[in-house]
């Protein structure tokens, strides 16, 4: 992982005198992609900046890299997995100076010009001069997993890893797209598939997508964007020959080979470990190698989903040491500024809890790993091989039909975001469309695919691109680590989307090719488990409340700074965002949360880039977050469950719980029968409680009567402390509860 950055004029005169102080600056704005060393190569028309962080060849892989005759200049940043083979293949025609995995595009474009790209297995972006033909190449990979970012004018073409790096060139706009952020389906949560090329998010920014490159041509003065390759395209129908189970074996040596591909390296290694299948396979087959470290997230959310518990099992399984990095959701030390420097290193409104998370565990690996410099991650997964499937399904039809008929409704969903607004009103009057799908595409823009399922791929790999690849970079690269992602291999993805139509139901329906080709490295609790998220479902509402306090800290002082750029009130309303802020703090489920958060994003970013001096710095404000060991889950189980909810030391179990004043719990019997149970407050049924989430808690709630200690209670009900002390704590939060201490 490294930074680059360089400009290119167009007319091919010689840049300015002062480009190497704009290139200096640009370099030191992402200093923290490469800590290790620092370059600059200026000459007649272009300039390139690189900052290194030193994986593979750490003395001798210093860049620029030139060809023989120096004519070739390049700066990389990433990785590429078949160096080796590639060198081998042209050894005996080209002199090598380094080591180094990137040296190869030079020989490559020597002999393929940059059809070279068709040849590179791994995750990059490059910038390449070639002086004889005065052209320079920037480009991408397949996957997006590296960034690149340009800016361009009738004069020159500003190219950097971060959008931020641009800004530091002069000329470079400094403003939020805020009519493209503000429509963005990823950022709307509008429901629709959606096939237009990612965006940077800031006007006159360009993001440049996967899978291509763009030419410079100095001598004609223009350039061009390049598709190189197509996520579609590459179907195999001779894979249709193979039975499920070859497919199956074929899919599981593929991810074996990337994953040893991505075990190479000259410096320490890590895993994020989630406790989902996909991670856990990564684990199973670099365990076979190495012992790294794995780092997982123990919060209220995956204590209660079990992603912490399933981590820890695998790693104990697997023999790998497991750090579980402790989130407590109410008593932490981020603090604004902490909030303020992420979204600037996210550079992106849909910067949130889940870049919380993952910053910290990154920040927390490197504190107890010194000399860990990349980090591997399940990221990719769930889009190309079904890890969907069984989310997207509704819960009356969760099957593969469901699914599909999801996928349908999605498209139809893109159809439709081109309507003439006036028909969306009959959207509005019914539960399903009255319109027929006939009627819709007739009246939409939208061009249509072949399949819903094509567009849903479609849509995925946008999404990849805009979010995944996007912030998982920036978070490892705020702390000087590279993430390497194996089932982003280009050729694990190709096959999957080779297998014909017919076969997907079987191979694609809750991940099975995955699932099948793992399980004999895993035992079947294991590699059977069910996809849970990472932090929603049913405790998301802890950490949504984080990231509200988070917001509200220091006198709402982010909310004040959103309202205050200069945009703002021009694409949202003032009183009604601070209604919203008071209605979510009075919210125990903080509905919508991530929604306001982007919009307070988008102000706090225009904000930051009408600032000439807003920079990140990996200092050491940024607090480390502690580790919690575990020998054995089951007999500390108890104990991690009243560490992530006992908040109030003050609460003896001896007290007596009373409802407040003008509280009750309706339990009529025909209401009970529906699976809930219902708070009333000041006369108004104010919550709802099912027997799924609260089943325990609900158990108390009915025993309450003004008398009886907590500790009797639970001793009648044969109820632990933990199994209701996070529902107590929320209970007196909200003024629903009180407890009264029994007298001496």
């Amino acid at each position: 992982m490294c930074g680059i950055a360089g400009v290119v004029r167009l007319d091919g005169t010689s840049l300015s005198q002062n480009v190497d102080t704009i290139l200096q600056n640009m370099a030191e704005e992402i200093s923290y992609r490469g800590p290790d060393d620092e370059q600059f190569f200026i000459k007649g028309p272009l300039g390139f900046a690189f900052r290194r962080l030193s994986i593979v060849d750490i003395n001798g892989g210093k860049q620029p890299l030139t060809n023989e005759d120096g004519t070739i200049v390049l700066i990389a940043n990433g990785e590429i997995y078949n160096s080796t083979e590639l060198r081998a293949k042209l050894s005996s025609r080209h002199q090598y100076k380094t080591n180094s995995d990137c040296e190869i595009i030079l020989h490559l474009y020597e002999e393929k010009g940059i059809d070279l790209l068709q040849d590179l297995i791994g995750m990059y972006a490059f910038a390449l001069w070639d002086s004889r033909k005065q052209k320079m190449f920037i480009a991408r990979d397949r996957f997006g997993i590296k960034p690149l970012f340009f800016t361009a004018n009738r004069e020159r073409l500003v190219f950097a890893s971060e959008i931020k790096s641009l800004m530091k060139y002069p000329d470079c706009p400094r403003s939020l797209d805020w009519n493209k952020a503000l429509t963005d389906p990823w950022l709307s949560g509008y429901t629709a598939t959606d096939l237009s090329d990612p965006s940077s998010f800031f006007e006159g920014i360009e993001h440049l997508p996967a899978g291509c490159a763009v030419e410079v041509d100095v001598k004609k003065g223009s350039w061009k964007q390049i598709r190189y390759w197509d996520l579609l395209a590459n179907n195999n129908q001779s894979f249709a020959e193979l039975s499920d189970q070859e497919i199956i074996n074929y899919y599981a040596n593929l991810l074996e080979d990337s994953v040893q591909k991505c075990l190479q390296s000259d410096v320490e290694i890590g895993l994020f470990l989630s406790g989902g299948i996909d991670s856990a396979s990564i684990a199973a087959i670099t365990s076979e190698r190495q012992n790294i470290h794995t780092f997982s997230v123990l919060s209220q959310s995956t204590l209660t989903n079990e992603d912490a518990k399933y981590a820890h099992i695998t790693a104990k399984y697997l023999g790998l040491p497991n750090h579980q990095v402790l989130f407590h959701w109410d008593e932490n030390d981020f603090e604004p500024n902490h909030w303020r420097k992420l979204l600037w290193l996210c550079e992106s409104p849909l910067c949130g809890p889940e870049q919380l998370y993952k910053f910290h565990l990154h920040r927390y690996a490197r504190s107890v790993c010194p000399d860990l410099k990349v980090i591997l991650t399940g990221q990719g997964s769930d889009e190309f091989n079904g890890g969907y499937s069984s989310v997207l399904a509704p819960a009356w039809e969760n099957n593969w039909e469901g699914f599909t008929k999801n996928l349908n409704r999605l498209e139809m969903g893109r159809y439709m975001s081109n309507l003439p607004s006036k028909l969306f009103v009959w959207e509005e009057h019914f539960e399903q469309s009255p319109l027929s799908e006939k009627f819709i595409l007739s009246k939409s823009s939208e061009v249509r695919r072949e399949s819903s399922w094509e567009a849903y791929i479609l849509t995925k790999f946008r999404d990849i691109q805009m979010y995944n690849c996007w912030l998982e970079d920036r978070i490892a690269a705020g702390n000087s680590i590279e993430n390497r992602v194996p089932f982003l291999d280009h050729r694990i993805v190709e096959f999957a989307l080779s297998i014909p139509s017919a076969r997907r139901k079987g191979l694609f329906w809750d991940k099975k090719l995955l699932r099948s080709g793992i399980q004999n490295r895993l035992p079947s609790e294991l590699y059977k488990r069910s996809k849970v998220p990472f932090f929603y479902g049913e405790d998301a509402r802890f950490t949504l409340r984080m990231m509200l306090d988070l917001l509200l800290k220091q006198k709402s002082v982010l909310l004040e700074e959103a309202v205050a750029s200069s945009k703002f009130s021009d694409f949202i309303d003032t009183d009604a965002f601070f209604s919203i802020a008071q209605q979510l703090s009075q919210d125990p489920e903080v509905t919508n949360m991530e929604y306001f958060l982007r919009i307070v994003n988008m102000g706090l970013l225009q904000h930051m880039v009408e600032q000439t001096n807003v920079k990140y710095e990996d200092s050491d404000n940024f607090i480390i977050l502690s580790n919690h060991p575990i020998e054995n889950w089951e007999k500390n189980e108890e104990e991690i469950h009243l560490k992530l909810s006992k908040r109030r030391e003050a609460i003896k179990l001896e007290d007596i719980p009373l409802f407040a004043p003008e509280v009750f719990l309706v339990q009529r019997d025909d209401i009970q029968k529906d699976n809930h149970a219902y708070l009333v407050v000041d006369n108004h049924l104010t919550y709802a409680l099912s027997e799924d989430e609260a089943g325990q808690w609900l158990r108390v709630l009915r025993k309450i009567n003004g008398e009886q200690s907590l500790k009797e209670i639970l001793s009648d009900l044969d109820i632990t402390e933990s199994e209701i002390r996070k529902f107590l704590e929320e209970a007196i939060d909200f003024g629903v509860i009180t407890m009264k201490p029994i007298a001496n």
